[in-house]
């Protein structure tokens, strides 16, 4: 949704000559990046754009490292490259081969290598790759979920070339991503409430997840072994420290205690959601603020500190108009690499060439919008 008020400008959308050759034209402020993965380890991030226009021509792979300095775009990505990894690792993901058949591909400085034999899979089901800490590859499979939100889950970790399966179980609250290591045993992975390792069964870790309608169920977070934390449907953060065996509901905002907070509407005036990526360690929410219609949207990013507090690390508009008058808005919030943040506006285009407008997060300011254009990866 578009707001009104005041807008960052972005001053200079034309970058300087990149030390490679410019990528043609490729996307402009229509086109939609979908980010495929994220390489938690250098903090690469790779993402999918379809062909200009919505046409039959070339699509793009595009990947941009941690710091939002530089775009490589890669031509020709596979047909069906489905959601990848977030995890310690180079970008996995997966392409069909054949009916219930996956063949998962690994993305190697420009290239996307097989890695392993092909996988059988379950008739519907939902694929998530990622890396346990110790760097194994694993891929996880979802069924669809039941009335009570449980769903049949398979998990795969590569041996030997061989996806070797660690066992089925029913699993809940499952986020995005849906598939990450597990602070709890360097050998494992994390699903919704399932815990799969290669040196173990498949168990729950959370004990249970708050008990909410049908309609307001949401995900859940691990944070460390034991502190979890629940965002469900309507934005709303329920935090536990002991594998959900209780879970408080939080009350905090980042306008402080004095604020009526209930003379806003939660979803109108403002709404929260997560920072894609890997929590561990810390969790990294999002608020939206409508409340001041003059100032227009705005975007806070938040963090909850390891002692169980609140902190508000930065606050900006979340539109950028451009020099030639198109609104370019915040399209993703995502933490590549430890506590670094990237806000990303989408593609834009100019006499140059197309690119992306970013927003970096250090741990201590909020950059300035930077437009990065893309450079041919070839």
């Amino acid at each position: 949704m578009k707001s009104f008020g005041v807008l960052v400008v972005l001053a200079v959308l034309a970058a300087p000559v990149p030390a490679r050759a410019a990528a043609p034209a490729i996307c402009d402020q229509n086109t939609a990046l979908t980010l495929v993965g994220i390489d938690t380890t250098s903090g690469s991030m790779l993402f999918s754009v379809p062909p200009l226009g919505g046409s039959t021509g070339t699509g793009w792979l595009v990947e941009i490292d941690a710091a939002g300095r530089e775009a490589l775009a890669y031509p020709d990505p596979p047909k069906g490259l489905f959601s990848g990894s977030v995890g310690p690792g180079p970008v996995l993901a997966a392409i069909p081969c054949g009916e219930n058949c996956v063949q998962p591909m690994q993305w190697n400085r420009g290239a996307r290598q097989p890695l392993g034999e092909p996988l059988r899979t379950p008739t519907a089901s939902n694929l998530a790759p990622t890396y346990d800490e110790s760097g194994a590859p694993w891929l996880v499979l979802q069924g669809a979920a039941a009335q009570d939100g449980r769903a049949p889950t398979w998990a795969f970790r590569l041996m030997n070339r061989e996806w070797s399966g660690r066992g089925p179980l029913n699993v809940m609250a499952v986020g995005q991503p849906a598939a990450l290591p597990a602070p709890q045993r360097k050998d494992g992975v994390l699903v919704g409430t399932g815990l799969f390792s290669s040196s173990g069964s498949p168990e729950s870790w959370a004990v249970a997840v708050p008990t909410l309608p049908e309609q307001r169920r949401g995900q859940l977070v691990a944070l460390t072994g034991t502190s979890a934390a629940y965002l469900s449907a309507d934005g709303v953060i329920y935090l536990s420290d002991d594998a959900g065996k209780k879970w408080r509901r939080s009350t905090w905002t980042p306008w402080g205690a004095t604020e009526v907070v209930g003379s806003w509407l939660q979803g109108k005036d403002y709404w929260v959601d997560l920072a894609y990526g890997s929590h561990l360690g810390g969790l990294r929410l999002v608020w939206y603020d409508r409340r001041v219609a003059s100032q227009g949207e705005r975007i806070l990013l938040t963090r909850l500190t390891p002692g169980g507090g609140w902190k508000t690390l930065a606050e900006a508009p979340s539109e950028i108009r451009t020099r030639s008058g198109d609104i370019l808005t915040i399209a993703q919030v995502l933490v590549p690499k430890g506590d670094a943040w990237l806000l990303l506006s989408g593609c834009a285009a100019t006499p140059q060439g197309s690119g992306v407008v970013v927003r970096l997060f250090d741990g201590k300011a909020l950059s300035e919008p930077r437009f990065v254009a893309f450079a041919n990866g070839r």
